[in-house]
This record gives C-alpha cells, structure tokens and sequence, in this order.
C-alpha cells in the first residue's frame, strides 16, 4: 500500500472541533459513502438528489457487484484494494450488516496480453493466490477457445441494493440530512443553488452525481473528458443445481462486439446476473433507457453463449442499461472546479468496489490532509505505479 493511500485510509477516529457544511449532490454509493466519510467525522452533511434516495434509477442501485484485489495493468488501483475492503469493513461495522459475500473468482482467458503478468504481481504483493485451473473443471464454463482459466484470490460480490438502504438508514443517525426530489440547478462557490432559486449554504460542494455531472458541470466535464455511455445486464434464471457453488466469471471475448461478459452468481437472494464490457458509445445522459436497446441485449445473450457452457437451458428475467460516466483511460476524477467545489466521478464502469475509500479522499481533501493535486493523482491510480 502506498504512503498517500495509508493516509487516506487511516482518518482520525475523534470528531472534528472544526465542523463544516458540507453539500453532496447526488445519492449513488459514491454520494452516500462521501457522506458518510465526512458525518462520522463530525461535519453537518447535507445530501441532495433529484429522485427517491436511494433512486433506484440510479447506476448503483442493483442487486450484486464484484469487487476482487486483481485489477489486471491498473496495478494502481490493484494497490488501493486491501484499503478498500478495509473502508467496507468499517461501513459495515457502523451498519451492523456485513453484505459482502466471499466469493470464488475465474478468468477465462482466449489471448495472451499483459493482463497475467501484471495480476500475478499485485496478488503476490497482497499475498493472495492465483491459481491457474483446467477450464473443463469447471462445469458452469464453456471451455471452447479458453487457453487459461485463472482463479483469483480476494474476491466476492457487494450486495449493493442493501448497502444503499444501509447507508440511508446511517446518516440520520450520523447526523447527516438526505433530502430526495431536490434537483440542483447550479453548483457555484458557498453552496449549490436549486431548480427554484434557493441556495444550500456550504463550506464544501461534493458533486457526485453520476452521468447527471455532464449537465450540471458541463465545461468542467469537456475538460476532464467525461461522457456518458451505457452497459447493459440481464438477469437469467439457470438451470437448478448448478450455481449453488458457482464462481464469478470474467470473460473477454477478442472480437465480440460486447468485449466480454462478467457472469455473478446468485447469492444471497441474489439473481444471476451477466453484463457486457462494451462502454464504447456515448449516449445523451438524459435519453430514456427503458425499454434496453433489442441489438445490445441480444449481443450480450451471444456473449454469454460463448461464456457460459450449455446457455441455451437459461431463461432470460430481465434486462436493463447502466448509464455510466467514463474517463479517460476509465480513470476516476476527483478534481476542484471552483473554488470549495469538487467534481467526484469515481465510475468508469468499476467505481462500486472503490467508492467508500474514494469518500475517505474526498473528506480528507475537506479537511486538508491531502492537497488536491494529491487527490487528484491518487484517484486516477497512479499513487502506485500502474506498470
């Protein structure tokens, strides 16, 4: 772990004598986590969303999301991981519901790439193992044009509808005050100004509003190179028998339209559930994406032919797109765009696992334990080297 990221993760237990008010737009893990970082502490958080908090609009709201200590080249980000289960292990000791479920994780591997390499390094580094498997041992796994089947070590699924009720339930308690149908129209120095005129007053604006930055902060965005683009998932019901002890699969599919498919298994009440690897299209934020786009949800069921063995035995539930905002390099951005404003974009598709260690930088930048040109290169990863 690097010398910024021990600091960030180690914040003083005490509450502050030096309360501030603290405004977060927007209600998704990253916004309800920030806030969560900073009520502990003693600040008079105040967090503000358009819809229900928690939206279930939102990107966040869904039923399970990986989180692993792999992170392939982004040997960075690989690096903030035993500080990121140690920031969920402290929101759930202060929820009383621990809603990470210990779970075994498979790449199916169909081309050689750097990807082996760099993940060899960072779990020796964390002292997990990696584990190289035969791919027929793995009845779930369709074994055609699969080279390598690596298990990873440290892995599990996030249950990330409950852990949005968990953190509304929180903040109250934390002093912390959630206010839903509130649309921001505008998020200028002293406080965000709202859609009917009126002002929030704060010390320090976290705007983590997901996609919804791109038209609230639209040159901000530009700059930054923020855009919109969306994932899409299915949920499928399986055959019985045969997910009860199941992996996670992670499969990259050179060539296929999709990138790949990640596959979770039900857990916990959980269903199972597939996506794509596909963010390539930038999408206006506000189009409506209900009902899915019939060609993207008919790739992503193609994707899981070719990723999951025997696929034609599986009923389709539902299907549905992520809207996610992307960065360059699929880097996170916590960057001041005004004075005590800071834009937080933790997603680029892989922001869930990472959001409650990202609240800890973003409240130890309130607080001046790290300057933000430090917040800024250790969100992007690069703290650590990325190899």
């Amino acid at each position: 772990m690097d010398s910024l990221t021990r600091r960030i993760a180690a914040p003083p237990q005490d509450r502050t004598d030096r309360p501030l008010r603290i405004a977060v737009v927007g209600a998704g893990i990253l916004g309800l986590t920030t806030a969560w970082a900073l009520a502990r502490r003693g600040h008079r958080v105040t967090v503000l969303d358009g819809g229900l908090i928690p939206n279930p609009a939102s990107s966040s709201a869904d039923e399970g999301r990986i989180i692993r200590h792999a992170y392939g080249t982004m040997e960075g980000y690989a690096a903030m991981m035993p500080a990121a289960f140690a920031a969920w292990r402290a929101i759930f000791a202060e929820t009383g519901q621990d809603r990470l479920v210990p779970t075994r994780a498979i790449y199916a591997l169909r081309e050689e790439t750097p990807w082996q390499g760099a993940v060899a390094r960072t779990q020796a580094c964390h002292g997990l193992p990696f584990t190289e498997l035969d791919p027929a041992s793995i009845p779930v796994l369709n074994p055609d044009g699969v080279i390598r089947a690596m298990e990873v070590g440290g892995s599990g699924m996030l249950l990330a509808a409950p852990i949005l009720m968990d953190l509304v339930r929180l903040l109250p308690r934390l002093g912390a005050d959630l206010r839903s149908h509130t649309h921001v129209a505008a998020c200028p120095e002293g406080g965000p100004v709202l859609a009917d005129g009126t002002r929030v007053a704060a010390d320090a604006t976290i705007v983590a509003a997901g996609a919804g930055v791109l038209t609230l902060l639209p040159e901000a965005a530009r700059r930054f190179g923020l855009r919109a683009s969306l994932q899409t998932v299915a949920y499928l019901g399986p055959p019985p028998g045969l997910w009860e002890e199941a992996p996670m699969l992670l499969c990259r599919l050179p060539g296929h339209p999709t990138g790949g498919v990640y596959v979770l298994p039900p857990r916990a009440g959980t269903r199972l559930k597939i996506g794509d690897y596909d963010t390539s299209l930038t999408v206006d934020p506000t189009a409506p994406r209900d009902p899915p786009r019939a060609s993207r949800v008919a790739a992503l069921l193609d994707a899981g032919a070719r990723a999951i063995a025997g696929f034609d035995r599986y009923r389709l539930i539902a299907a549905r797109h992520c809207l996610y905002t992307m960065a360059p390099g699929d880097r996170f951005v916590l960057r001041p765009v005004a004075p005590g404003v800071t834009l937080a974009s933790a997603c680029s598709g892989h922001g869930f696992k990472l959001a409650p260690l990202m609240a800890l930088g973003l409240a130890a930048a309130v607080e001046g334990h790290v300057t933000r040109e430090e917040l800024a290169l250790w969100a992007g990863g690069h703290a650590a080297s990325d190899g």
